[in-house]
């Protein structure tokens, strides 16, 4: 301001407040307040019209590049920081959302498990009812088991010829463990019965050979007897 005086003289601008409106607000503070707001503001109209009629500039020009108060080296580092700080939050809030979504999942896992059980459960005891007969008719309807042992014609379903073939020879329920004994009329009875079958081939003493060619070996007392001539001769 020294400087300024010196160039363009006295520049200051006469704010003094009257004593008797001092008085007036000497015990109220917000009172006090608005009168140095007000009498601020009017100093700072009167001196900016005063440096206008003076020719001094009060504003920066739009080109104006003021120096920064902290370099560009300390201004990255802090760049940097709020950057990871946001990612370390952004990834904080996603390990927080996965716990949450995996909390659900498995409570919602639990709870289809559950039902399914649940399901099963009822399923078998219907089941269980319709085959003692005590189901209700919504419950068979709901299975859509048919009880009957007819077809959809009203006929009854033929057993096919491999079916009967295997009941004649083993048979079809009933007592079975002495099915094969013999009986009066069975043993009598030969009609069945063929020699050609039945019987064996008699053997020759002359040739009697196994299977192959090879003589039968003789017997044990025979082999002693042939041994006691061999010693002899």
């Amino acid at each position: 301001s020294s400087g300024i005086n010196a160039e363009y003289g006295d520049v200051t601008v006469d704010l003094k407040v009257p004593t008797e409106e001092m008085k007036l607000v000497i015990n109220d503070n917000f009172k006090q307040e608005m009168l140095f707001y007000k009498q601020s503001q009017i100093g700072a109209q009167q001196s900016i019209a005063r440096l206008k009629s003076l020719g001094i500039t009060t504003q920066r020009p739009e080109d104006f590049f003021a120096e920064m108060v902290k370099s560009d080296e300390h201004m990255k580092r802090i760049k940097e920081k709020l950057i990871s700080k946001q990612l370390t939050m952004e990834r904080t809030e996603k390990v927080t959302k996965m716990r949450k979504m995996k909390k659900l999942g498995k409570k919602v896992q639990q709870e289809v498990l559950k039902k399914r059980a649940e399901d099963k459960k009822q399923m078998l005891d219907n089941v269980k009812k319709i085959r003692k007969g005590k189901a209700d008719q919504e419950e068979t309807d709901n299975f859509e088991i048919n009880t009957e042992p007819e077809t959809s014609s009203g006929k009854k379903k033929e057993i096919n010829r491999k079916r009967k073939a295997k009941d004649s020879k083993y048979g079809f329920g009933g007592k079975k463990k002495i099915a094969k004994k013999n009986t009066q009329e069975s043993y009598k009875d030969v009609s069945s019965f063929s020699s050609r079958i039945h019987s064996k081939p008699k053997r020759s003493a002359k040739n009697d050979k196994r299977k192959g060619g090879k003589p039968q070996r003789p017997g044990k007392i025979k082999r002693a007897n042939m041994k006691s001539k061999s010693k002899s001769k």
